[in-house]
């Protein structure tokens, strides 16, 4: 009797083992994992925010290796048997668990708000993180000075495009955002604000060396002659060209076309606006500053100007890219800043062919174009890759420069030097000459 107690005794004990065994690893799987992935995850976002998009593609990448394992294993002679047999039931697909819809919100939520606020935000989406003491959000937090390259682009005619297309112009601002965010997310750069006709961009040179200032600036440059190209061969736009509103209003030659300033200087990150609404942005004169020499383009008849502050830090091989055109004061500016063009004729470009097959948009298509890009993006950052070798290989900046030769460079700068040195007869026949050495009018000498 008393060997039959101590054996129900020992098959009690390790029953209730194996049990609580049992539980503890199903809450391990469950409950305990499921929860401290999605603390790191947050731990992560609270660091940098914009890592959240990072988390995304890593989501989407399990998804899809877990769906291929899932079919693939639905092929194996085991499978096939038991799913033959009759007194097998098939499987019925399972609701997602509440942690794992958890954990997706939050990625969802995490990525949401790096492309809301984008970089200049990172700092009000990370303090409000911090704060663990109260559920309360401060968005008006203190802004930090940063020294940065800035990028205006504008879209040029807008109002009358406006009017034109009216319920449609969304679909063609949202056109030329794609092309120049990307471009300025490929060069290292950070979209900032819209404001319909105009694009602020902006490279953060902050903690950065000499080096890599440098490069950033020409990075910087080289994004906004690729956008510029992007702009006139793409497809999509080139459809307004034979728009009969456009055309009636701005001619038969009319093309969708956009103009670019750029400058280096200091700037404040930070919230702009109250409680109710805010945007995360940069003010600075400096911005001020960026925005004028962009209106310079049109006194000047050019698409892209360069301040003398972008020149000075420039590698010398992209600087001997840029004409020299005035010395000006610009508003803003308390002392007089030189005006430096790049020189390219959009005229010689032709619309990029269209794609042998119709590419379905798919989120497999758009993952697998994220990672492209991330990986050209990378790519330029290497060492061994210099900016002004891919200026002068790019096959569409070749053809935009074509028609700008050195005897029309070292007339113009003859000219140019005259015309400071007050030789006014001299630097007016010089000028006029340059005029019309391209075949069409050249803006500067005008």
């Amino acid at each position: 009797q008393s060997a039959y107690s101590l054996l129900v005794t020992l098959f009690v004990c390790v029953a209730l083992g194996s049990a609580s065994l049992l539980f503890s690893q199903d809450a391990d799987k469950l409950v305990l994992h499921p929860l401290e992935t999605m603390m790191s995850k947050v731990e992560s976002i609270r660091r940098n925010p914009l890592t959240a998009m990072n988390m995304e593609e890593a989501a989407f990448k399990a998804e899809e290796i877990k769906k291929t394992r899932d079919r693939n294993s639905r092929h194996t002679l085991l499978r096939s048997f038991l799913a033959m047999a009759p007194c097998t039931r098939r499987r019925t697909s399972k609701e997602p668990m509440e942690t794992r819809l958890l954990e997706k919100t939050i990625i969802k939520l995490g990525s949401l708000l790096a492309v809301g606020f984008g970089e200049a935000g990172t700092s009000i989406i990370a303090h409000n993180m911090r704060g663990i003491d109260s559920a309360c959000v401060h968005a008006m937090v203190e802004g930090t000075k940063i020294n940065c390259v800035i990028g205006v682009l504008r879209v040029r005619n807008f109002s009358t495009v406006m009017q034109v297309l009216q319920t449609k112009v969304m679909a063609f601002v949202n056109s030329v955002a794609e092309i120049v965010h990307g471009i300025v997310n490929e060069c290292h750069g950070a979209a900032n604000r819209n404001n319909g006709d105009t694009f602020l961009a902006i490279w953060r040179a902050e903690d950065r060396d000499k080096a890599d200032v440098r490069k950033l600036a020409d990075m910087a440059m080289l994004a906004f002659v690729k956008i510029l190209a992007a702009v006139h061969r793409s497809r999509v736009l080139a459809q307004y060209r034979s728009h009969p509103g456009l055309q009636q209003r701005l001619g038969k030659g009319n093309r969708v076309s956009i103009s670019g300033g750029l400058h280096f200087g200091w700037a404040i990150e930070g919230a702009v606006g109250t409680e109710f609404k805010i945007d995360a942005s940069y003010l600075s004169p400096n911005v001020s500053i960026a925005e004028s020499v962009e209106l310079a383009t049109r006194i000047y008849s050019v698409s892209i100007l360069v301040a003398e502050s972008i020149f000075r830090i420039c590698t010398p091989a992209l600087a001997s890219q840029c004409r020299l055109v005035d010395r000006v004061m610009i508003t803003g500016s308390t002392t007089p800043m030189e005006l430096y063009v790049i020189d390219v004729d959009c005229a010689a470009l032709c619309i990029e062919p269209a794609p042998c097959v119709q590419m379905k948009w798919t989120p497999q298509v758009r993952f697998r174009l994220r990672q492209f890009l991330t990986h050209e993006k990378t790519s330029l950052w290497d060492n061994n890759v210099q900016i002004s070798s891919l200026f002068n290989s790019n096959t569409e900046i070749i053809a935009m420069r074509r028609r700008y030769t050195k005897p029309f460079f070292h007339v113009f700068n003859m000219g140019y030097q005259n015309y400071v040195l007050g030789e006014w007869q001299v630097a007016q026949q010089l000028l006029l000459q340059t005029l019309v050495m391209l075949g069409v009018n050249d803006g500067p000498s005008a």
